[in-house]
């Protein structure tokens, strides 16, 4: 087969290729890109650092708590234990459990209020956790045309690179290298169809010889102008 033909046949399948792959990146920006899906997200996680947060103030709480009555029963032992003391010492201990009581009772207050916090946060997490999943719901439906989309480009996608393999492996590498090379450096057009007795990428004019030559089999020409590989039908 001629070369330049094949060449030609590669142009037209890459040409689809970025077409897909542009459709597709379309498509992802759109799906990642749902503002307010993102704000559902970042709610839930400021929800969740703030339940973190009160929940590991209540076991601290807790933990004061426990700690608390842990010292009280310990001093309580002490002042009604078997060993003999002091009317001072009984005064001094008696003192002390007075002095640890009406501490636990602070302690307890601030453990009600972590409670209250932490069942607060719980709630708002639960409610903000009920919204994103419906929001999730609500743009899974209105995005199912776009995941439609997507899937049949992507089915479209791998048919179109085992052509492309398939032509491009007919190629010898030299010419397959100097198209790569041409199709970076032209905006994605290596191969220009002549029309009109010009290059159908740039316009130039072509002489006869060169038109004769670029149709000849076997053989390759290139735009004097832009360099493209010419096509002639």
């Amino acid at each position: 087969m001629n070369q330049t033909l094949s060449l030609y046949r590669l142009q037209q399948i890459d040409i689809q290729i970025d077409r897909l792959q542009a459709r597709l990146h379309s498509i992802q920006e759109i799906l990642d890109n749902d503002v307010e899906m993102r704000q559902l997200n970042e709610q839930v996680g400021a929800i969740e650092a703030r339940y973190k947060a009160a929940e590991q103030a209540l076991k601290q709480a807790e933990g004061e708590v426990q700690s608390q009555h842990i010292k009280i029963e310990q001093t309580q032992s002490s002042l009604y234990g078997e060993k003999t003391h002091s009317p001072k010492e009984l005064q001094d201990l008696q003192n002390d459990v007075a002095s640890l009581k009406r501490h636990l009772v602070v302690l307890e207050d601030h453990q009600i209020e972590a409670m209250i916090a932490c069942e607060t946060a719980t709630a708002d997490l639960e409610s903000a956790q009920a919204r994103l999943l419906a929001g999730q719901a609500e743009q899974a439906e209105k995005n199912k045309g776009l995941h439609l989309e997507q899937a049949t480009l992507k089915t479209d996608l791998e048919r179109f690179f085992v052509e492309r393999n398939a032509v491009a492996g007919a190629i010898p590498p030299t010419e397959l290298a100097l198209y790569d090379q041409l199709r970076q450096q032209r905006r994605g057009i290596a191969v220009a169809v002549i029309g009109d007795k010009s290059c159908g990428a740039c316009g130039s004019t072509l002489s006869l010889a060169q038109i004769q030559s670029a149709r000849s089999s076997g053989q390759m020409t290139l735009c004097p102008s832009c360099g493209r590989i010419l096509y002639g039908s």
